[in-house]
């Protein structure tokens, strides 16, 4: 077979694919080793040798790119650094920006590498465009980990942004802002009249921060929030508002000077220049480098189908980039593409349908219909549900602010007269006023993973296996599979009982299961922009199709109780126990006891009439299915820990040990761990918190005393299933989901 550009274009996307799955990256020495191999392979006469040697390259040019962020982030890690940085973005409303790293220790920096700065805000206001020289305290990015959470960690080594950090000293190179700063600063007054400013400064400029949690709310239930992130379909429309206008202007030319060349390459310039004004955001970048491709094979006249284009596009996007596998926008972008070949290849419209204006709306219709079907698979697993509403919400929203809104924003940025340019705006501004008050309007139409998944997966294999003929071909096969899509669920082994420790950060949030039904303890923390319940608790019980029974709280702080009104809100009539003495909960005090199912759930702390909600205050209860035993502490601390031994000697041995104050010095004494004489220990921690929690010492004390420690900062997730007796315990970093890129990069065990 010989090498084409499409085979290998098809080998990198093959090469590209282990990025994605594989637990731990191979140390240089195999790097170097493939690298050998598969250039004595790619030398041999044999044609099929020759392929596997080629891949087995791009394979190991994809690890070894990995390996070089690794290495750098390890690197830049250890100490301060002397950076020459290019200011990219900046968040004013929460001090921070993100910065290129030129120059590291006075050597360039190569492939671009980018670090989010916290800063005080005083001194000279930064802007984007400015270079700066600047001491800096990094640490690798560190997100937290959970089952149907967003993926920040993964996220941030797919926009190359592994490290965060503090300025520890500055002086500024050139203070001259870019010209994208200075135009959003020109065009920012006439947000202040806007009804949804927000939402045309992420698309006008890609600036997505201001919106509001409502805003993303019905974005994400009505599956619109594609058109609010600038990606390909917005470079596509800025094309084609460039090579509309241009062959407008062709019509009052000689015919000697009009061709197709001058619209074409003005499509590009024109969608280069909204890539740059929108922020040059990675999906940004990617479909330029797409349509710069199309664009050049036009110009050279090769004739290759839809699907040699995608293909090529796909592999020199890998090729430039192999980090880009773990970017979940390439994949939605790249299959989106492939799903329109797919549909209007298999299931195109009868050719009567397919030209003339009336039946415009039908065309229209007929490709958000198989934009839905084809990509449900995909945004059920990325997003973890839905929408129904999603085709009528795209009927509305797609025409509108594909053909008004982006080509008024457009023309507004581009007008040199203010009050035309306002006026521009204006409309913009009262299309997506429009648009959102239409998308409030459709009733709630979400439908969770675990109900959509086998329908969705059920309806897209019938689609194939129809339009494929083997429906016809083996109907008792296509049968027995429709059949096991529908009870696969059934079949699937269960624990008795499941223990989650949810990684919430600092705070605390522990979901006892069993079946599909779960009991919560403590709702997480609430940050400035959010909580642990919407962000974190909510995401992981659809994920995991449990169904909320009640909710423990131990004690009133913050990063205990921040999330409870989110669940509320989307649980209402949710029975809550706690010692607060709040109206509508139950109480949660000493010598209490209920049954749950096969649990019996019993209260050892605090005594009746306790209702301060300090950390000594905190709602001890001990879990036990007769067999196994859960024992959950809160932020109890010495005092509490020295009465409950006194008082609940007889009562407290548990096999499974919920570390008191998330392992704080102030807890954690050896007489409480002697007399429950538990077997694990799990602690609710963050890496990067202020208190240095968990103390070296109190770890060295839960060893010494024979338990099994394990935490969310080391591990995300915890879990731990019992079943007959025995228990068994999982982390998402090392059993539950280990790939490389979730691993805990930089120093170990110090918070910094």
């Amino acid at each position: 077979m010989q090498i084409t550009w499409i085979v290998l274009a098809r080998l990198m996307m093959l090469a590209a694919l282990p990025l994605g799955l594989i637990p731990d990256l191979p140390g240089n020495d195999i790097l170097w080793a493939m690298g050998g191999s598969a250039l004595l392979l790619s030398l041999q006469p044999l044609p099929w040798l020759r392929l596997v040697g080629v891949t087995l390259l791009l394979m190991t040019w994809a690890l070894a790119e990995a390996r070089q962020m690794v290495s750098t982030i390890d690197q830049l890690t250890q100490a301060p650094v002397d950076a020459i940085v290019r200011v990219t973005d900046v968040r004013q409303d929460n001090k921070q920006l993100t910065v290129q790293l030129l120059q590291i220790n006075g050597r360039y920096q190569f492939p671009p590498l980018f670090a989010t700065l916290n800063h005080s805000g005083e001194g000279e206001p930064f802007c984007s465009g400015q270079r700066w020289r600047m001491q800096l305290r990094l640490r690798a990015v560190h997100a937290r980990l959970n089952e149907g959470e967003f993926d920040a960690q993964r996220f941030a080594l797919a926009q190359h942004k592994p490290v965060q950090g503090v300025i520890a000293a500055r002086q500024v190179l050139n203070p001259t802002c870019s010209w994208r700063a200075r135009l959003i600063n020109y065009h920012l007054p006439a947000f202040a009249v806007m009804q949804a400013p927000a939402i045309v400064q992420a698309l006008a400029f890609g600036m997505r921060e201001s919106m509001t949690e409502d805003q993303r709310r019905i974005l994400r239930e009505t599956g619109t929030a594609h058109l609010m992130a600038i990606s390909g379909m917005h470079i596509a429309l800025a094309a084609s508002v460039g090579w509309l206008f241009m062959r407008m202007l062709q019509w009052v030319l000689h015919a000697r000077r009009i061709n197709y060349l001058f619209p074409l390459i003005a499509s590009g310039c024109t969608a280069a220049i909204y890539c740059w004004i929108s922020g040059s955001h990675p999906p940004a970048q990617r479909a330029l480098l797409a349509l710069t491709l199309w664009i050049g094979l036009r110009i050279a006249g090769w004739q290759l189908s839809g699907w040699q284009v995608w293909t090529l596009c796909v592999g020199l996007l890998l090729a430039l980039d192999p980090l880009t596998v773990l970017s979940e926008s390439f994949w939605l972008s790249a299959l989106a593409v492939a799903a329109l070949l797919i549909w209007y290849q298999w299931f195109a419209l009868p050719a009567r349908f397919r030209n003339g204006r009336r039946w415009w709306g039908l065309q229209l219709l007929h490709l958000q219909l198989g934009m839905m079907l084809l990509m449900a698979p995909l945004q059920i697993w990325l997003f973890q549900g839905i929408s129904l509403s999603a085709l009528l919400a795209n009927l509305l929203a797609v025409p509108i602010i594909s053909f008004i809104t982006v080509p008024l924003i457009l023309l507004a940025m581009v007008m040199p007269v203010t009050s035309f340019a306002s006026g521009l705006w204006w409309l913009a501004d009262q299309s997506v006023h429009q648009v959102m008050s239409g998308l409030a309007w459709l009733p709630a139409g979400w439908l969770p993973w675990s109900d959509a998944l086998p329908a969705m997966l059920l309806l897209w294999g019938g689609m194939f296996a129809w339009r494929s003929g083997i429906v016809f071909r083996a109907p008792l096969q296509c049968c027995s599979i429709a059949i096991t899509l529908l009870l696969w669920r059934v079949s699937e082994p269960r624990d008795d009982w499941q223990i989650d420790m949810i990684d919430v950060g600092h705070g605390l949030a522990i979901v006892i299961s069993q079946g599909d039904e779960a009991v919560l303890y403590d709702t997480g923390p609430r940050w400035t922009y959010g909580d642990a319940g919407s962000r974190v608790i909510l995401p992981w019980l659809q994920r995991k199709n449990r169904v909320l029974q009640s909710i423990i709280l131990s004690h009133k702080h913050l990063d205990h109780r921040g999330g409870l009104a989110s669940i509320i809100a989307a649980h209402p009539g949710t029975p809550v126990r706690s010692a607060l003495a709040e109206p509508n909960h139950l109480t949660c005090y000493q010598g209490e006891e209920w049954h749950w199912g096969k649990l019996r759930f019993s209260v050892l702390w605090p005594p009746r009439g306790s209702s301060r909600g300090e950390n000594n205050d905190s709602c001890v209860v001990r879990i036990d299915d007769g067999k196994v035993s859960l024992l959950l502490t809160g932020d109890i601390e010495r005092e509490a820990e020295r009465m409950l031994v006194a008082q609940q000697k007889q009562a407290l041995a548990s096999t499974i040990l919920q570390v008191p104050h998330h392992g704080s010095r102030t807890s954690s004494s050896a007489l409480l761990l002697r007399n429950v004489s538990g077997e694990v220990a799990i602690a609710s921690v963050a890496r990067y918190n202020a208190w240095r929690m968990p103390a070296k010492t109190v770890i060295s004390t839960y060893q010494q005393q024979g338990y099994h420690w394990h935490d969310t900062a080391q591990s995300g997730q915890i879990q731990i299933g019992i079943r007959a007796g025995h228990w068994q315990i999982k982390g998402l970093r090392e059993q539950i989901k280990p790939r490389w890129y979730h691993q805990w990069f930089g120093v170990k065990r110090e918070s910094r």
